[in-house]
């Protein structure tokens, strides 16, 4: 009986790994080996989260890097209109035509600088909520957010998953005090060149398409195109940041899968079961389980009674 019950019990088991594919169902079965597979399984579990915090920071970075490309598009195409709207032989009207054009790549460059990830998120706005950029008291774009872009840890450095509006689309400098020994009679001096944002920028190169003082219009035009210069190196440095971050993220993501590869191989080791072993195990267990009650059978009907009849 206690064999019987010994070739019940170990055919039920192989059974049952065929069935659900894995040999280890429980502690008992191989306490070394169940506690291997559990700290293994909690660090499958580890590689998925940081898998996925990979995948957000990459779409976030595309997502900038998206945006950032189509600005400065808008910023070589302002240049454009700048060396353009520096020829003699334009009249006034020209000009206009190509401010009225400026402002409306200043209106599309305010909309691109206000672009958010997939979860909703101001790109350029740092830690803060949208929007990135507002209007300030002097009529200049001053930047809204707050802080630095949210960070991730790559191989065990930190590093962020964007750039703020500063980084990319530069600052405004204060405006310079009044002069009071100043004549109010005398005309206007051509204003000194300053450092402006893009949008400041843009802002004054449509201003000096419209400025109708050859001197004034001479200093605006020439400081607008320096400006603007500036802005399509800055954003170019913008866009070869963002994509050294995202080639980081490329080279964890690839570090990461060979190491999660490794862990699900080792796994199925210790956890798989191995078909072809276990099948002819289950053939052997039910032969000798057959023989054993056939002969129980057997043994169970002798008789002093049967050998007289």
């Amino acid at each position: 009986m206690r064999r019987l019950q010994s070739l019940t019990s170990q055919t039920a088991e192989v059974q049952e790994a065929i069935s659900t594919g894995k040999t280890l169902a429980r502690p008992g079965d191989d306490p070394v080996a169940f506690a291997r597979a559990a700290t293994l399984h909690r660090a499958l579990g580890g590689g998925e989260v940081q898998r996925r915090t990979i995948d957000a920071a990459a779409t976030r970075l595309s997502a900038s890097e998206s945006a950032i490309k189509a600005i400065a598009d808008i910023a070589v195409r302002a240049k454009e209109l700048a060396l353009a709207g520096r020829n003699a032989a334009l009249n006034s009207s020209d000009r206009a035509a190509m401010a009225a054009e400026v402002r409306e790549l200043l209106a599309s460059a305010r909309g691109l600088a206000e672009a958010r990830d997939a979860d909703g998120q101001a790109l350029f706005a740092g830690a803060a909520a949208a929007p990135s950029y507002g209007d300030a008291a002097d009529g200049l774009v001053a930047w809204a957010g707050l802080g630095g872009p949210p960070e991730i840890a790559i191989a065990g450095r930190r590093m962020a998953t964007g750039l703020t509006g500063p980084e990319v689309f530069g600052e405004t400098a204060p405006l310079p005090p009044a002069d009071p020994n100043a004549d109010p009679g005398a005309a206007a001096p051509p204003p000194p060149p300053r450092e402006r944002n893009l949008f400041d920028s843009l802002a004054h190169l449509a201003a000096s398409l419209e400025e109708p003082r050859p001197a004034i219009f001479d200093a605006g035009m020439d400081d607008a195109i320096s400006a603007m210069d500036g802005h399509i190196d800055r954003l170019a440095t913008a866009q070869a940041r963002l994509g050294a971050r995202a080639a980081r993220l490329e080279a964890e993501t690839s570090r990461l899968d060979a190491s999660q590869l490794a862990i699900k191989t080792d796994l199925s080791r210790l956890e798989d079961t191995d078909m072809t072993d276990a099948i002819a195990r289950l053939d052997r267990l039910s032969t000798i389980l057959k023989a054993a009650q056939a002969s129980f059978a057997r043994v169970s009907r002798l008789s002093l009674w049967d050998e007289m009849r």
